[in-house]
């Protein structure tokens, strides 16, 4: 089966945390030169469905702890929001922002219209969505072989997924979800204003339980590769590894 529209499902109600674990490969293929980025993270969440109704609800995101490192042009940073001894005023500027600061969300046929947080723009590859816990069919309505697709736009990035139902067995449904991806983002990093144009494939497995549409875990796998311009000057081509985790606690 394959449908273009979503089916209604009743959305819960309940509030929900999301632990998400990420960690991010980057090789910039300098000629004689090869640089490498690496970073992980692992943030906890909280969710709080404010209101729903068909295929819309409004969300707050807040993200209750932040910690990790990224490792890049020969230095190390830490941070972690749960012990700030030691870190400087830019790092705690920046975790005094994102901690315990809620975010307003909005989901629109089981995609969010933008990204609940953004906890650091050199993760705004994540491709992280809202509306992706919550299963958009009726129990009465889930079966292996049950596919679908759509699409998402978010300025110049577009994604578009295909999803199948592999496994239904004891109340839990396993679904795999493939994303065709080009991702236009800029941070900064330091000091230097960095341009990134991308194209790959994301694969992720997600479980939901049935009876209540919810999703309890989901691991991913992207690999991405493009360019990388640095201050307008330099055209670098990259390719970047990702894997991330999540693991839902439903209130």
């Amino acid at each position: 089966m394959h449908q273009n529209s979503i089916a209604q499902n009743a959305i819960p109600t309940s509030d929900f945390i999301v632990t998400y674990t990420i960690n991010n490969n980057t090789t910039f293929h300098i000629p004689g030169q090869p640089f490498f980025l690496q970073s992980n993270k692992i943030t906890s969440t909280k969710f709080n469905i404010l209101s729903a109704a068909d295929e819309y609800m409004q969300l707050t995101a807040t993200v209750q702890s932040v910690k990790g490192k990224i490792f890049a042009f020969g230095q190390e940073q830490i941070f972690n929001s749960d012990d700030t001894v030691g870190l400087n005023s830019n790092e705690l500027a920046w975790l005094k922002e994102i901690v315990n600061k809620p975010k307003t969300i909005e989901v629109k046929q089981f995609h969010a219209v933008q990204s609940p947080i953004k906890t650091n723009p050199l993760f705004d590859i994540e491709q992280e969505d809202a509306g992706k816990y919550f299963l958009p069919f009726a129990s009465s309505v889930v079966k292996a072989g049950l596919s679908w697709s759509d699409s998402t736009f978010s300025d110049s990035s577009k994604s578009v997924h295909q999803y199948l139902i592999l496994k239904v067995q004891d109340n839990k449904a396993t679904v795999s979800v493939l994303s065709d991806l080009v991702i236009k983002t800029t941070f900064a990093l330091s000091g230097q204003r960095i341009h990134q144009n991308l194209k790959g494939i994301a694969r992720a497995e997600r479980i939901y339980t049935i009876s209540d549409a919810r999703m309890i875990s989901e691991s991913v796998s992207t690999k991405l590769s493009g360019s990388s311009t640095s201050n307008g000057i330099d055209i670098i081509p990259l390719t970047i590894e990702l894997k991330a985790t999540s693991f839902i606690e439903w209130k």
